[in-house]
């Protein structure tokens, strides 16, 4: 496995499998939890510490996808926003392994596990990827998706056939 600092990546034919992307994800206030989840997931063990303190939880935690939304942004502000990626067919996989409570920074890893060109267009390819979300305390999150990149003919204006 490469670990890459250097997170510019543009065409497809730039991602090799199994480089890794590191980025640290900054703890969250018990207020920050509290706003999304008033949002987005208005669950007790998300809006109230005593509520939260009397489930399995023990305490105020985040929804799980927040902590996924804020393990995929900086992958996606450093390396995706420079690529040349067209969306995604979905995410294969997504586990939420441990709570994420309040204050706990978290590690992140993206690896491309793999790719492929498009066996139906030549102009792009698919990157398998994981991340991995850890916590001090262990393993919080693991998704597993594809993207689309284009490769350098992709990206360039086709040309009328005569």
């Amino acid at each position: 496995m490469t670990k890459s600092s250097d997170h510019s990546r543009e065409y497809f034919e730039d991602f090799e499998e199994g480089t890794a992307f590191e980025f640290e994800v900054p703890g969250l206030t018990g207020e920050e939890i509290k706003a999304f989840a008033e949002r987005y997931d208005p669950q007790r063990f998300h809006l109230d510490e005593n509520e939260a303190a009397a489930t399995h939880f023990g305490g105020l935690v985040a929804s799980g996808f927040q902590t996924q939304l804020l393990c995929f942004q900086p992958f996606c502000r450093e390396v995706l926003v420079n690529s040349r990626a067209v969306g995604s067919p979905g995410i294969d996989s997504l586990r939420w392994l441990r709570p994420w409570y309040p204050g706990e920074p978290l590690s992140v890893k993206v690896t491309v596990v793999d790719k492929r060109l498009s066996a139906s267009r030549e102009d792009r390819g698919y990157l398998s990827l994981k991340l991995e979300a850890e916590a001090e305390a262990g393993p919080t999150l693991l998704m597993e998706w594809r993207i689309i990149v284009l490769t350098r003919r992709g990206d360039k204006p086709a040309r009328p056939a005569y």
